[in-house]
């Protein structure tokens, strides 16, 4: 941050006592060169390099003042004094003078436009001014001028990040990393931007080697935890989360993660009692109030659930999310002769689960309008008490809107309302693949099959299950199996195509319409943990789903059982990951007819 040249006088002095100054100087013997350069001002008053090199021995010892004091005295008699300049912002800023130290930096620049760390400290004080962009700027122009400058490369990485262009800052911490590959602020920002990009194994190495000599780093501890548990490695992650807890006991950061990863590990008990820790240490911490209200309602304990769960919109995402609507919100209030938005929530199934409650609020008086995505809205014009489906942003105005996960929340009965089918298929789209499947089944049972979910979901390697470990299924008699599945999973049917023959469908399913009409003509389906098993309950249908141990909440604790699909049943792992004892008992399911 200080000049590179800052024991080279701006002149070139010649006399001997200078000469010693700058020795002692150099030498790090700050008080007899403080002596030198005192002589040489007795002689000399109105040198402004001496004046200058004394304020930056000042501001060696943290002498704030006193530094201010010398770079004026320089600045007064050559205000065109780049080095000068620049360190007299350097000592604003570190007086919090951040304005101040702009106007200097900026001087600097305009007086010696090549000087790079002049630029560079410019960008620092932007950033700290809350000027990105222009920081961004200035570091990349510093780069431009200096390519190895270190604090450069460091804020241009940093302002990258900061700006949420995480790919750039990736490639340039790494940049900056070659320049400083033990420096621990870069350490720091490429572990934790490799970890945004999900790029986890890297990102522990770098956290690892901040601890190698800062073992107690509170932040690379963190950093390290979150990469190890986005690796799935859930005992190792808790382990270090704990001893990091061993620092800071009062991070409710620290708690809620601890919370989220003994989830994973379906300790909920130890889960929640870290989360009502973390929401006594922060009590507006949405992140742990959405993690609770969901383990509530995991437990059945709706009342609780349904609030909790309304932190979902006020997360760190919420808002990107969850954008509010300039419309009332619903918060219980009389709806007869009310119009009202129902507004789609962030996952395909969430709404396949939850638009139920458009007949409900239609019983309550309301006439209900229903916001979409294209995908479904074919599906919600025939969902029980919709007057019109919207897929964009309502236009026109409305009494009172709710996300479609928020209605549960304020109605008086907290319990599920059960009634199914309340999805339908398009009669002829149906009848078709009635025919068509009757044709290729014949008198055999007709089963659609689903075992993978989507590969973007946290724990999609512990929800999805390899079709290789479904194959016990394939020599079952009297059974047609017909594949629904979509994207990356269709590949697995070709390791198996020889001892399994499985119908293919997934070129004909590109809508939830589509499919919804091909699950009417199947006598069952079965599927890991997908939007296909909200579609087949709400369509009433048979539908057996394959969950891993650690269930998402709206399967519940146990039990076959779905308190929201009355035709599902629920095959439940025992040990995580371990897939065979749920096929045995899948197969024998079948085998019993």
């Amino acid at each position: 941050m200080h000049n590179a040249s800052a024991f080279t006088p701006h002149h070139n002095l010649t006399n001997p006592t200078v000469d010693q100054a700058l020795s002692l100087h150099r030498a790090g013997r700050l008080e007899h060169a403080e002596q030198a350069y005192r002589a040489i001002l007795d002689a000399r008053p109105a040198d402004p390099d001496t004046l200058y090199m004394l304020g930056v021995l000042h501001l060696q010892q943290q002498d704030i003042q006193r530094a201010i004091e010398r770079f004026d005295a320089a600045l007064a008699l050559a205000p065109d004094h780049a080095d000068c300049l620049n360190d007299r912002g350097i000592a604003a800023l570190a007086l919090g003078d951040d304005e101040g130290a702009e106007r200097f930096f900026g001087r600097a620049v305009a007086c010696a436009p090549h000087h790079a760390l002049a630029r560079s400290n410019l960008g620092k004080a932007q950033r700290r001014l809350g000027k990105p962009h222009e920081a961004l700027a200035s570091f990349q122009h510093a780069l431009a001028l200096e390519s190895d400058l270190f604090d450069a490369a460091l804020g241009y990485a940093d302002m990258l990040d900061a700006l949420s262009r995480p790919h750039d800052a990736l490639a340039a911490y790494r940049r900056a990393a070659q320049l400083a590959p033990q420096d621990g602020r870069v350490l720091q920002g490429l572990g934790t931007t490799l970890n945004a990009a999900r790029e986890h194994a890297e990102a522990a190495e770098a956290f690892q080697r901040i601890l190698q000599r800062e073992p107690d780093d509170i932040q690379a501890l963190f950093g390290l935890a979150f990469a190890t548990d986005a690796q799935l490695k859930f005992d190792d992650a808790l382990a270090i989360y704990q001893r990091a807890l061993e620092i800071a006991p009062n991070s409710s950061t620290l708690h809620n993660n601890i919370a989220f990863t003994l989830t994973c590990m379906s300790r909920y008990d130890e889960a929640d009692a870290h989360l009502r820790r973390a929401i006594d240490i922060t009590p507006d911490l949405s992140a742990a109030y959405k993690l609770l209200g969901m383990s509530e309602l995991r437990r059945g304990n709706f009342s609780t659930g349904w609030t909790y769960y309304e932190h979902r919109k006020t997360t760190e995402n919420g808002p990107r999310d969850y954008p509010k609507l300039e419309l009332p919100e619903w918060q219980g209030e009389p709806l007869g002769g009310k119009r009202f938005l129902l507004a789609r929530e962030q996952g395909a199934g969430d709404q396949l689960q939850f638009a139920r409650y458009a007949d409900v609020l239609r019983d309550l008086g309301a006439t209900v309008d229903v916001w979409t995505s294209d995908e479904l809205a074919p599906l919600f014009a025939r969902l029980r008490g919709v007057n019109r489906v919207l897929t964009q942003a309502p236009r026109d105005s409305y009494d009172y809107y709710a996300r479609m996960m928020s209605v549960p929340r304020w109605l008086p009965d907290k319990g599920v309302p059960r009634a199914v089918p309340y999805l339908s298929a398009d009669a002829a789209q149906a009848h078709v693949w009635r025919e068509r499947l009757a044709q290729s089944a014949g008198r055999s049972r007709k089963i659609g099959l689903v075992w993978a979910g989507n590969p973007q979901h946290h724990l999609d390697v512990f929800r999805s299950a390899p079709l290789a470990a479904l194959a016990p299924l394939a020599s079952l008699r009297d059974v047609a199996w017909f594949a629904l599945q979509k994207g990356a999973g269709e590949s697995q049917l070709d390791g198996l195509a020889h001892r399994w023959p499985v119908c293919a469908l997934g070129q004909w399913l590109d809508t939830f319409d589509a499919t919804a009409a091909v699950i009417e003509a199947l006598d069952l389906v079965i599927t890991v943990d997908t939007s296909v098993a909200h579609l087949a309950g709400a369509l009433g249908k048979p539908v057996w789903v394959l969950l891993p141990k650690q269930a998402d909440w709206r399967w519940g604790m146990s039990g076959e059982a779905s308190i929201w699909y009355p035709t599902a049943r629920l095959f439940r792992q025992q040990v995580l990951g371990d897939w065979t004892p749920v096929v045995e008992a899948l197969r024998a399911a079948l085998e019993a007819g």
